[in-house]
């Protein structure tokens, strides 16, 4: 048995980090005032997985100044990747801040806001979650930097086996939802069922999906069901963690 646990809003809980350094980044490189309600709400809508260029569409919806249901609708055909968001801004006349100089504003922030995040698996679940499982895995879109600190300030690592994050993803367009994240992890381990994926985001379940259809596998997708991702489809739905020892368990009996 593999299980692979992707990191925010599944392991850890990142609404007092992550979240507010969305807000953080967006008011300073617009020079606005935004709330952290409509740029959560232009996340989760254009399943935007990383957090940087979430930080992009918000400053472009900040800029733009349109009502959020009107910029959702123009902004929609560009969503998908970030190389359209920069088409759409210069379409726009919008001027954005250079990616790097972005990316280094808002580790900055999330480094202040970091030490609020919370464990969301407490370790007696990681425990049993470990001893069941042949393999225990990391796919996340954290820099490997970010990921290390919490992962030391909550004592993971001795759980995981094999982690894939940001820095071993070659460009930006390989992220989730593109299967690559996955494809990579299982050149470092071999394949063998059953494969659960627990995830919370669209963008984990359009990777496992695109990774079972050209790989021909069978990776079963588990969402970690929030207030934001209740619609979101899936094999298996948890609202507590502790659901998922329920889950493996019955796995053994019913198949």
């Amino acid at each position: 048995m593999i299980v692979i646990f992707d990191v925010d809003g599944v392991l850890i809980d990142v609404s007092k980090s992550y979240h507010y350094s969305i807000v953080d980044t967006v008011n300073f490189f617009s020079g606005k005032n935004i709330s952290k309600e409509p740029l959560l709400d232009i996340k989760f809508s254009f399943n935007i997985n990383n957090d940087w260029d979430a930080s992009i569409a918000g400053i472009i919806y900040s800029k733009l100044g349109l009502p959020l249901e009107e910029f959702k609708r123009i902004f929609k055909p560009y969503s998908s990747s970030l190389e359209k968001m920069y088409q759409f801004a210069e379409k726009n006349n919008i001027p954005l801040p250079e990616y790097k100089n972005l990316v280094d504003y808002f580790e900055e922030r999330y480094q202040e806001h970091r030490k609020k995040e919370e464990l969301i698996f407490p370790h007696d679940v990681l425990e049993r979650v470990y001893k069941k499982a042949d393999i225990l895995g990391v796919i996340t879109g954290r820099p490997f930097s970010d990921l290390d600190y919490s992962f030391k300030h909550f004592d993971l690592y001795k759980y995981f086996d094999y982690i894939i994050t940001e820095d071993d993803i070659p460009n930006p367009e390989l992220r989730k939802p593109s299967s690559y994240p996955l494809k990579l992890f299982f050149e470092k381990v071999s394949y063998e069922e059953p494969v659960f994926y627990i995830g919370d985001t669209n963008a984990d379940l359009q990777m496992i999906n695109s990774f079972n259809k050209e790989e021909n596998k069978n990776v079963n997708f588990i969402l970690k069901e929030t207030p934001h991702n209740k619609d979101i489809n899936a094999d298996i739905k948890i609202k507590e963690a502790d659901e998922i020892c329920e889950v493996l368990n019955s796995y053994d009996y019913s198949h």
